[in-house]
């Protein structure tokens, strides 16, 4: 009898997994994991990019509106917003100036919207790309046609 539980104890339980199986065992777990992990952070940065863009298109369409209020010149106010959009591509950024006659009192609105790229190039042809906009009224405060 006391033969027997030598040979026993000395030999591991045959139910038990190796450590060399559950290293593998974490491997595939992993693997399978992996691509989860990755479309999440992804789906994150392309969030992290639009609410960037959209207090980007913000501030400049409150910079274009200010240099409304000074001068009747479109270009100089697109100008303004084009600058205040700092990061943003240029070739992507829509402004639109809207206003009455040009007096003191009377509003100025200024619009801009950008497109925002997808992030994730596999997605790219199944998902639109996001457009954000940004406006700001303003009063005019004086009515030259340019300020000097």
């Amino acid at each position: 009898m006391k033969r027997k539980r030598r040979i026993l104890a000395g030999r591991p339980p045959r139910n038990l997994p190796s450590p060399a199986d559950e290293g593998a065992q974490a491997t595939a777990e992993f693997a399978l994991v992996l691509p989860v992990l990755l479309l999440v952070f992804l789906l994150f940065a392309q969030a992290v990019m639009v609410m960037r863009a959209q207090i980007a298109v913000t501030a400049a369409a409150r910079e274009g509106a200010r240099k409304g209020v000074e001068t009747g010149s479109v270009a100089m106010i697109e100008g303004a917003a084009a600058r205040a959009a700092a990061g943003l591509d240029g070739e992507r950024l829509r402004v639109r100036v809207e206003s009455g006659p040009r007096r003191r009192g009377e509003w100025i609105r200024v619009e801009v919207e950008y497109e925002v790229p997808v992030a994730i190039p596999a997605v790219e042809n199944l998902f639109p790309s996001v457009t954000v906009r940004g406006s700001a009224e303003m009063r005019i405060e004086n009515d030259r046609e340019e300020a000097q």
